[in-house]
């Protein structure tokens, strides 16, 4: 049994000026869909297109690689190693 634990941030990038923005991780499903909160005002959705995960918000697009992702597997002794 795998346990999966993703860092709580993650950078996330406005394509048109290559700004970025250190975001809060509210909700993963990895290389499904990622749900950030930028700046404790603004949650946005975003979706895995194969390579990063993408996401529109008034007019503007944005990108991120995600959280880092740890798989944990389960040890024969009941605890988790990487």
């Amino acid at each position: 049994m795998k346990q999966i634990r993703f860092e709580k941030t993650c950078e996330v990038v406005q394509e048109k000026n290559g700004k970025t923005v250190v975001a809060e991780v509210i909700s993963l499903k990895n290389k499904e869909k990622l749900i950030v909160n930028i700046n404790r005002t603004i949650n946005m959705t975003m979706v895995w297109n194969g390579m990063v995960y993408e996401g529109k918000m008034a007019g503007m697009d944005f990108i991120s690689s995600g959280p880092i992702v740890h798989e944990m597997k389960d040890h024969t002794k009941g605890r988790f190693h990487r």
